[in-house]
């Protein structure tokens, strides 16, 4: 009786743990069914009066979106025109005379100012040649003086027929003759104080210092160069522009437009004005050098930067923008998702979506998001034109005055119930008095 009575015991303790597996995923199933039937619609039509999920599905209410109304304006075509910069003056500085290297006073990337020394040449050998020179000017100034005195005693002879003619003569000759070597050494003297002079390498004007070609202890030569030296207060961008707009940005040069400027090294945009059209094209390519001229106060634009040109040029003509992040791309298509005007008082829809008058981020004139009514999104498909900055001019079923989702339209599906939190900071577009910088194209261009 024993025997059987273990045996029993130690098969129930082996189906112990599975009955216990049993019971748990039992459990688990309960709890997944009592939300279900927690969460599943009651019924009614899609969206429910109360912004519930259309029916048969789950959803945890409307989603938060921010908009911006669509724009309808008149631009015309935008063109991007790629140049490089260089500096408004720069100049390779050279010595002027022969010399060894004495002192090298800057660096590279040193900013300096007009007449600044830049390097100096040793002068030890010049200074001694000037002061012999001046002992040899002072020597023949003062012999001078003795053969002008010896001259007017013997021109006093002569008056009184003392001496000949040869005689005074020869005095004028010798004392026109120390007259000579006084100048001579004179002219010498004034030579080597040039000299030590030119041994200062001096700033021509204001400027950085690009790069320093010689060293301390070598010998350069007269025209050697030493430093160069970019004026960067101004800098200049040169762009290839095509002949049928040379003379749309001629007449821009000529009434002085402003035109946008734009680094890839930088993130803010620069103006500028269009300072020449070379009047000779590229034979290859038929496009003309347009010099374009950029303030840089700020001295962050450095020479050789890649920079972008932002023109428009063409006839203008309507178009309707809409920010560029307000573009949705799904399988090689672009998207807008658009929200449905509110519904007006008394059951009608209003025009739009905000009431005019609303501030930006007051859709339909209340507290964004607050006692709103859900709205349906529209997935609308559009044909994408040119940038205009922040905005993209969009072709479709978008109209001016529509509200676009800019923010957190990524995971929006057609029919969404969304709820407008308010209105995207978005950079104003272009205004249609400011849309052709570079003037309208009239006609004649080819």
């Amino acid at each position: 009786m024993s025997l059987l009575s273990s045996t029993t015991s130690g098969r129930d303790a082996a189906r112990s743990p599975f009955l216990y597996a049993l019971y748990g995923a039992a459990a688990s199933l309960a709890v997944v069914a009592i939300f279900a039937i927690w969460l599943w619609p009651r019924g009614g039509d899609a969206g429910g009066a109360a912004g519930g999920p259309p029916a048969g599905g789950f959803a945890f209410g409307p989603a938060a979106v921010e908009v911006v109304e669509a724009v309808e304006t008149i631009a015309a075509e935008p063109v991007e025109l790629l140049g490089s910069t260089v500096p408004v003056r720069q100049a390779v500085v050279a010595s002027e005379v022969d010399g060894l290297v004495d002192q090298v006073l800057i660096d590279e990337g040193d900013r300096v100012a007009r007449g600044a020394v830049l390097a100096r040449l040793d002068t030890t050998t010049v200074v001694l040649d000037l002061a012999a020179a001046r002992a040899n000017r002072d020597e023949a100034a003062a012999r001078l003086v003795r053969f002008e005195q010896e001259l007017a005693r013997l021109a006093s002879l002569r008056e009184r027929g003392a001496i000949s003619e040869r005689e005074l003569e020869q005095a004028i000759a010798d004392r026109d003759a120390q007259a000579q070597a006084v100048n001579r050494f004179g002219s010498e003297a004034a030579r080597l104080e040039e000299l030590i002079a030119s041994a200062r390498i001096v700033a021509p004007f204001a400027g950085q210092v690009s790069e320093v070609h010689t060293e301390l202890g070598e010998w350069t030569a007269r025209g050697g160069p030493v430093v160069t030296l970019m004026d960067l207060s101004r800098v200049e961008v040169t762009v290839q522009v095509p002949e049928r707009y040379v003379s749309q940005v001629e007449a821009a040069r000529r009434a002085n437009v402003e035109v946008p400027v734009e680094f890839d090294a930088l993130s803010e945009r620069y103006t500028g004005r269009i300072k020449a059209v070379v009047p000779q094209a590229n034979p290859q390519t038929r496009t003309f050098p347009v010099i374009v001229s950029v303030d840089n106060a700020d001295g962050r634009i450095r020479g050789g930067m890649f920079a972008r040109v932002l023109a428009q040029v063409g006839e203008p003509v309507p178009i309707v923008l809409v920010p560029k992040d307000a573009l949705v791309l799904r399988s090689g298509r672009t998207f807008v998702f658009r929200v449905a005007p509110a519904a007006a008082p008394g059951g009608g829809e209003g025009q739009g979506g905000a009431t005019r008058g609303s501030a930006p981020g007051d859709p339909g004139g209340s507290a964004a998001g607050a006692g709103q009514a859900p709205r349906p999104v529209e997935e609308i498909e559009v044909e994408i034109g040119s940038g205009y900055g922040a905005w993209q001019a969009v072709r479709g079923g978008v109209r001016g005055g529509d509200l676009v989702v800019v923010r957190g339209n990524e995971s929006l599906q057609p029919g969404a119930q969304v709820i407008i939190a308010g209105y995207a900071e978005i950079a104003p577009p272009p205004a249609p008095s400011e849309s052709v910088p570079m003037g309208a194209n009239r006609g004649g261009d080819r």
